[in-house]
């Protein structure tokens, strides 16, 4: 079966630092998989890599069996590999729906020109809405984006994403900044996601990575460590040495 995203021996140096090292990594069709790794042990080059932010020392990147590495970062969104970032890159004079509504349109070939056209176009609001209503954002459309709690924030960034039309999403650090109180709301969000969209999540939130992840790797110095079930990565020694201190007995 072909991989929808895969990396062969994917290498990123800078100058004489080795910031991703050989990386394998192969997500099937709807899986649910996790990145994990301390602080500093490459995650964000890695996306940055695959989103085509930066480009490869050496390696591959497969979108369902094609050869992306030299594909621009724009092209690789319309080809169906969106990620979503660690701050949020919304704006906040925007409403819900507008925010929506503009990567539906987009989509779609739609320019958008902008909002006047864009709530005139019936099929446009119509799969708007459906979105929000998946992520229990419904309720808010017609609020101006700066006015959501963070939390909410966070979900409607990963509405968007889902508006884009991913085959692949990357999930960067979802709960980043949001008060605990509102996790559960962003693990609603990541729950809803269609069941065709391969998920990449990279997390710091432990408890929100074995909640959703099947398969997780773990990134050491730029290197996987290991790869496996939630379990199998619970009771590695290795694992618990580096990355989660005895947390998940």
């Amino acid at each position: 079966m072909i991989a929808v995203l895969e990396t062969v021996a994917l290498e990123r140096r800078f100058g004489g630092l080795v910031a991703t090292s050989k990386v394998g990594l192969r997500l099937e069709r709807g899986a649910r998989h996790a990145l994990i790794g301390p602080n500093g042990a490459g995650k964000t080059t890695l996306i940055n890599l695959l989103t085509g932010v930066l480009a490869p020392s050496g390696g591959r990147i497969l979108l369902e069996g094609a050869d992306i590495t030299a594909v621009r970062a724009d092209r690789r969104v319309r080809l169906g590999l969106v990620r979503t970032f660690q701050i949020n890159q919304l704006f906040a004079e925007f409403t819900v729906i507008e925010t929506v509504a503009l990567a539906v349109a987009r989509r779609h070939g739609r320019d958008g020109g902008f909002w006047r056209r864009l709530a005139g176009d019936r099929a446009v609001i119509t799969e708007s809405v459906a979105i929000l209503e998946r992520f229990g954002l419904a309720d808010a459309m017609a609020a101006r984006v700066g006015t959501l709690p963070y939390g909410r924030q966070r979900l409607l960034e990963i509405a968007t994403a889902v508006a884009c039309g991913p085959r692949v999403l990357l999930l960067d650090e979802p709960a980043a900044g949001v008060p605990e109180a509102e996790r559960d709301g962003i693990l609603a969000g990541v729950a809803a996601l269609p069941e065709d969209v391969t998920v990449l999540l990279i997390e710091h939130d432990m408890d929100l990575v074995f909640r959703f992840a099947t398969r997780i790797s773990v990134l050491v110095n730029g290197a996987i460590l290991t790869e496996g079930t939630p379990a199998e990565i619970a009771a590695d020694p290795r694992v618990r040495a580096v990355y989660l201190g005895g947390a998940h007995d």
